[in-house]
């Protein structure tokens, strides 16, 4: 990667920048701006491996009910009832989102905005990662309408800021993971609300690392004492309501702020884009209450 060149805000050394998220995101005080938040993905993420059924098939059509959208794939069980399909408690559909154009930004004394996008290895860009939602099954198609849960989330942070004198990177792969719903919404209309408005358990491993003579200066790591991250799972992730359009084939989230001092905000927002949708096998019994 390139490190890009900029001047140095006038931040204190010895700033108190809190603990936790906040303290990472608070690094360099407004020019070495870290995030550890970044809720979307973008991208293959091949990380990503949802159980597969016997009948797919491949279009831009919309279906039934929730419908499917443009390119994305279709599953469906080779058997369906109202007991639910295979070995499944009830009927849910799990929908697969790829988040490019997704964007964190940070506004500080110098602003960056971090874009969800290929090339994922540029200084500014992040990537790749996945979201997958549940959704209730409303005549073979995922409900327009009810409970939706966050059931799977990755995502790469990747990126590198600062200057000549330092420069921070951020290698971390953010993840929550939870069959009975990370996150917890209702969708009335187009609009997914989620209560609380948190993903949770979310977590970080990886490290952020400085490079260059002003390292462990104005909240930095020191050059090579990087800011371990062993899947630490302490704090949720915020959100807000998820807008849809075409059935459940695409959304945007407005941008949520992640954190905020004296020196910047810190911001996400979601663009979401239907890349599978398959009737999950398996629904646990958690998720028909």
């Amino acid at each position: 990667m390139v490190n890009n060149v900029h001047h140095f805000p006038d931040v204190a050394p010895d700033a108190d920048y809190g603990s936790g998220m906040n303290k990472v995101h608070g690094l360099f005080a407004g020019l070495l701006a870290l995030t550890l938040v970044a809720s979307a993905a973008c991208g293959d993420d091949a990380s990503n491996n949802q159980t597969t059924s016997s009948t797919s098939s491949t279009g831009s059509g919309g279906t039934s009910g929730g419908g499917q959208g443009p390119g994305g794939s279709t599953s469906t069980s080779s058997s369906s009832s109202t007991s639910g399909a295979g070995g499944s408690a009830c009927d849910t559909w799990l929908v697969t989102y790829d988040l490019t154009g997704s964007e964190f930004v940070i506004d500080a004394f110098i602003d960056f905005t971090i874009t969800c996008q290929e090339p994922h290895n540029e200084d500014h860009n992040m990537g790749p990662g996945t979201l997958t939602l549940r959704f209730a099954d409303d005549a073979g198609a995922p409900a327009v309408a009810g409970p939706v849960t966050i059931v799977h989330y990755h995502m790469t942070q990747n990126f590198v800021t600062g200057n000549n004198l330092a420069s921070v990177t951020t290698a971390l792969e953010t993840t929550a993971a939870d069959a009975c719903g990370a996150a917890t919404g209702e969708l009335t209309g187009a609009t997914l609300t989620w209560s609380p408005a948190t993903m949770q358990p979310y977590c970080r491993d990886g490290q952020v690392s400085c490079e260059g003579v002003a390292c462990g200066t104005m909240g930095s790591p020191p050059a090579n004492q990087p800011l371990v991250f062993d899947n630490d799972c302490s704090e949720p992730l915020p959100l807000d309501a998820f807008e849809f359009t075409n059935g459940v084939g695409a959304f945007t989230m407005v941008a949520v702020v992640t954190s905020q001092d004296s020196n910047q905000t810190t911001s996400m927002s979601l663009v979401g884009t239907q890349t599978t949708m398959e009737l999950d096998p398996a629904t646990p019994a958690c998720a028909c209450d």
